[in-house]
């Protein structure tokens, strides 16, 4: 057992604080909206305490946002929103066609530039 915090804990804990603060909100008052003290709530900000999934989506509804934007979700840019949704309609054997399609595209024919290291 490590005692070192998930990278995904320490994530959460920071878009946490940062939703409270942008909302104004104080540890004392998410802590009552949670039903755990303060000092809880610091924890669950500086990743000491993992935050439990049931807690998770108290904390969204407390803050007005959702549990997708607390673990970081909400980042897919809005042009790919129809994308996926599109993609999320194909068949398993037509998404597996698409994939390979959109991985060859993606990879360079011409390798990588001299001096330019390719991502490990």
């Amino acid at each position: 057992m490590t005692d070192t915090p998930d990278p995904l804990d320490l994530e959460i804990a920071r878009r946490l604080k940062a939703t409270r603060t942008s909302r104004g909100m104080t540890q004392s008052e998410l802590g009552r909206a949670l039903g755990v003290t303060f000092q809880q709530v610091q924890k669950y900000e500086r990743g000491y305490n993992r935050v439990s999934a049931s807690t998770l989506m108290k904390c969204a509804v407390a803050l007005d946002t959702s549990v997708a934007a607390l673990c970081g979700e909400d980042e897919i840019a809005p042009e790919s929103k129809p994308l996926i949704r599109a993609y999320s309609l194909l068949r398993e054997d037509q998404r597996r066609a698409v994939l390979a399609i959109v991985r060859a595209m993606g990879q360079d024919p011409q390798g990588p530039s001299p001096g330019v290291q390719s991502p490990s």
